[in-house]
């Protein structure tokens, strides 16, 4: 797979995996919402989705191997968007919990192959800017679920067999791509326990980052509505909240490769604590809000995207591939976590404690920062 080939099929499989979750973990909150689902249950249905990135993670480096990077992509991106029809119809909570596996590890397939690649393909000096391009374009792909729903609306099949379509056709670069095997997979048998503890900061950062930024996606507009805001400003502020991360990754990108990497990760980690602390009293304002959410979308963007520069720095060839799919897991872990927690605190504090238990989940990481650092 030469560099170009490599980038285009990053930059696709990052659109997908995120669109299928700038989608369906809103969409589905928002039906099992009016279906008068408790908070709590919305949560483990999120579960369901994320658990599999978990369960997959010690079979995925040999299966990535086995099958070819192109192939695996190719075959996930199709799962999923069949996934995503029966998912629209067959609208049952307890329906969704396996089809939300199956989702969820298409994703967890796209995801840890598009991360190795892009890291391998990555020069040390360039590759903060590099890993801002591919954060964008996931970045991207996140922005488009929420405004399909504006588009499309919350009912029906229609939002999930538009989004099936467009997997489809994000996918067509992908079976461009020569795909290489590995028939010699016992190369690709590394200790994920020995991985975790190179970096432990940086693979907790990821369980930190997705349980937030899954449970922010889950909930905001649950939140929205609570405080006023309506359904569609709601989604509309989701979409503003993914496009800061498009557009701000770039030049932090360009920023992490021109000072200190773990400094600015404690900055962003900072500012996203603040701004989450604040968001109540301006998300309201029609023109104060958008502002906000936009730059606080991409000031926490940049967590993940740092987290994938220092994993690159740090590993190559097999030991990247072994990494990127524990780090996957951990996004898994992660997500597993957030909206449940999220969700039972949501409904034992009230809709509008989203901001403060958001910034309380990355006020506890800072320790484990530091103490990892030492």
């Amino acid at each position: 797979m030469n560099r170009k080939q490599g980038l285009v099929a990053v930059i696709a499989s990052m659109v997908v995996v995120n669109l299928v979750y700038g989608l369906t973990l809103p969409l589905l909150s928002l039906v099992l919402d009016s279906q008068g689902i408790s908070k709590t249950i919305i949560g483990l249905s999120v579960v369901a989705q994320a658990s599999a990135g978990v369960l997959l993670a010690p079979i995925l480096p040999r299966l990535i191997l086995r099958t070819g990077a192109a192939r695996a992509m190719r075959q996930s991106t199709l799962l999923a968007a069949g996934t995503l029809v029966a998912l629209g119809l067959f609208q049952d909570v307890y329906a969704w919990f396996p089809l939300r596996f199956l989702l969820g590890a298409a994703a967890a397939m796209l995801w840890s192959a598009s991360e190795a690649i892009i890291n391998e393909l990555a020069d040390d000096d360039w590759r903060g800017r590099i890993i801002g391009i591919y954060g964008s374009a996931g970045a991207a792909g996140f922005a488009l679920g929420p405004l399909i729903l504006l588009i499309t609306g919350t009912e029906g099949l229609l939002p999930f067999l538009i989004t099936a379509l467009i997997v489809v056709a994000a996918s067509v670069p992908l079976f461009l791509l020569r795909n290489d095997t590995h028939a010699d997979t016992d190369k690709g048998q590394v200790s994920l326990r020995r991985i975790f503890w190179v970096v432990p900061q940086i693979m907790i950062l990821n369980l930190v980052y997705a349980a937030a930024v899954e449970a922010f996606i889950t909930f905001f507009p649950l939140f929205g509505i609570h405080i006023g805001l309506g359904e569609a400003r709601s989604l509309s502020l989701l979409t503003t909240f993914a496009l800061g991360g498009v557009v701000l990754q770039l030049p932090l990108g360009w920023l992490a490769d021109h000072m200190h990497r773990y400094g600015l990760l404690l900055i962003c980690l900072v500012m996203t604590i603040v701004g989450f602390m604040f968001l109540p009293q301006v998300v309201s304002s029609n023109i104060g809000g958008p502002v906000y959410v936009f730059a606080l979308g991409g000031v926490e963007g940049m967590i993940y995207a740092l987290g994938v520069i220092l994993l690159g720095q740090t590993f190559r060839g097999v030991e990247l591939a072994a990494a990127s799919v524990l780090f996957t897991g951990m996004w898994g872990a992660g997500m597993m976590v957030g909206p449940v927690l999220i969700g039972a605190g949501m409904d034992y504090f009230g809709n509008d404690s989203l901001p403060q238990l958001l910034a309380a989940i990355y006020a506890i990481y800072l320790p484990v920062f530091f103490l990892a650092r030492r």
